[in-house]
């Protein structure tokens, strides 16, 4: 898990992940990010949430994160948010390229 630990805070470092509140609807979906801002994360969320029923979210760059699951090809990440909001987002590549551990 890269050193990655579960129950840990991150910290998002850039760009807009949109949080799914289950990990088949994030597969369903094949976008990973909004880079234009929280403006345009919004808008993509609730139109999402429109679409599939449910509630998508998003987390922002800043926002504090626990971790509470990874998926076993390592990709999907179940976090708990600041905001009280649980889901799951996908990293591509390395989890920590987007988020920093907090430092407690």
């Amino acid at each position: 898990m890269n050193n990655l630990q579960l129950g840990k805070m991150y910290c998002m470092k850039q760009y807009f992940r949109l949080l799914f509140p289950t990990k088949e609807l994030l597969v369903a979906y094949d976008g990973l990010t909004a880079r234009e801002g929280a403006g345009a994360a919004h808008a993509l969320a609730t139109r999402l949430s429109e679409h599939y029923n449910c509630n998508v979210s998003f987390v922002e760059p800043n926002t504090c994160v626990v971790l509470l699951e990874v998926d076993e090809d390592e990709r999907c990440y179940k976090l708990l948010d600041s905001n009280g909001n649980i889901g799951w987002i996908y990293c591509c590549d390395d989890f920590s390229k987007y988020f920093d551990p907090v430092k407690e």
